[in-house]
């Protein structure tokens, strides 16, 4: 693999204490931040060839909301082991990958973590950040917030 994104999910509700943290949906600002990191994704014509996804409702949300605004048509997998994950879990998942660009929408503090370990640069992976890893070198490409949307 030559490039490695890294998307944290976008901003989560906290309204209902009934729901396990699993099913926690998007607020409504995590829905703009979503749809405009989809937009942010298009306008930079990125070349994903598979997407793993945590199977938690907010990051399929964050997934959903992204792909209205960036036109990929390649392989989708959601992956449970994504979600209360390790980086050495992580990495595992990403090692055994054969594409060239690979998109994981996680969860922290896993990816920041990851990040580190694979760039050796620390960064708080808010929520709808983006990290873009070169595999190849380690070297991070690019670290981005949600665009305003």
């Amino acid at each position: 693999m030559k490039k490695l994104y890294l998307l944290r999910h976008a901003k989560s509700s906290w309204d209902s204490s009934a729901l396990r943290d699993y099913e926690r949906p998007l607020n409504s600002r995590g829905m703009r931040e979503a749809a405009a990191m989809g937009a942010f994704f298009q306008e930079n014509a990125f070349k994903i060839d598979r997407i793993l996804c945590s199977g938690a409702l907010r990051t399929r949300q964050t997934l959903e909301l992204l792909l209205n605004s960036y036109d990929y048509g390649g392989e989708i997998e959601y992956m449970d082991e994504i979600y209360a994950s390790s980086p050495a879990i992580l990495k595992g998942i990403v090692r055994r990958q054969d594409c060239e660009s690979l998109l994981l929408i996680g969860h922290n503090p896993e990816l920041e973590e990851l990040v580190f370990e694979l760039s050796r640069q620390s960064f708080a992976m808010r929520t709808c950040h983006l990290a873009v890893i070169d595999m190849e070198d380690g070297r991070l490409e690019m670290f981005v917030g949600p665009p305003e949307g």
